[in-house]
C-alpha cells in the first residue's frame, strides 16, 4: 500500500473545543489522515477561530 504526503489546513472552533484542544485537534486530524505534524498558526479570538497546518498521509 503506498502513501501520498498532504499538506492541509483546518478551521478549528475554539468554542467548540471544550476540553483538551490537543485532542480536539488530533480527533479533527484523524478524519483527514495520519498527521504526521500540526502547528496552530493563527487564532482569531473574535470569531474563537483558530488555523491549523499539517502534514498527513492517506492511502493512494
Amino acid at each position: 500500500m503506498a502513501l501520498v504526503t498532504q499538506f492541509i489546513t483546518l478551521e478549528i472552533s475554539l468554542v467548540d473545543a471544550e476540553g483538551d484542544l490537543v485532542a480536539w485537534i488530533e480527533a479533527a486530524l484523524a478524519e483527514q489522515g495520519h498527521p504526521l505534524r500540526w502547528a496552530i498558526t493563527h487564532i482569531d479570538p473574535v470569531p474563537g477561530m483558530a488555523t491549523v497546518e499539517a502534514v498527513i498521509t492517506v492511502p493512494s
